[in-house]
């Protein structure tokens, strides 16, 4: 037996210099063995959604539909009021270029009306408040607005300056 056993030891020492060049303890490795036969795979978690290829725009915002700020144009706003047979305020500064929303309330249900150039605002006791947009003006030029059902006339001027 001490024969098997000497060839036992020789058996264990060439098996622990072969391989590795690091000194590792064979009792060490069936435990990692077991450990690693025990763990759980881990699940992998995607998040819900459209693959990342498809949130890249592949065209410019401005040539989006609504893109950068041109959904809307830029307008200045007239805004008058009547009521008692009269429209105010007389006067209405604008910045030049820019477009106007000229815009007429009736505070007291009755009908007015006011013309500027071709177009007309109305309103009356069905409907008491209406608008139309005017081309920008050049600088000191104005829109004289005649005035149906009241005394006086309105002006819209460009003449202030462009802000809020």
């Amino acid at each position: 037996m001490t024969r098997r056993a000497a060839w036992a030891a020789v058996a264990a020492l060439a098996a622990a210099g072969c391989g590795e060049d690091e000194e590792t303890d064979t009792a060490a490795r069936p435990q990692t063995e077991a450990r690693t036969q025990t763990e759980e795979p881990r699940a992998t978690v995607t998040a819900p959604g459209p693959a990342p290829q498809e949130t890249i725009p592949r065209e410019s915002p401005e040539d989006q539909p609504g893109g950068a700020g041109d959904e809307v144009p830029a307008r200045s706003l007239a805004m008058f009021t009547a009521r008692g047979g009269r429209i105010t305020p007389r006067l209405v500064r604008v910045p030049p270029f820019i477009a106007i929303r000229a815009e007429l309330r009736s505070a007291d249900g009755r009908s007015y009306a006011v013309t500027f150039g071709d177009r007309t605002i109305r309103v009356g006791p069905e409907v008491s408040s209406a608008s139309t947009v005017l081309d920008g003006l050049r600088p000191g030029k104005a829109y004289t607005g005649r005035v149906d059902g009241a005394v006086n006339r309105v002006l819209i001027r460009a003449d202030a300056e462009p802000g809020p």
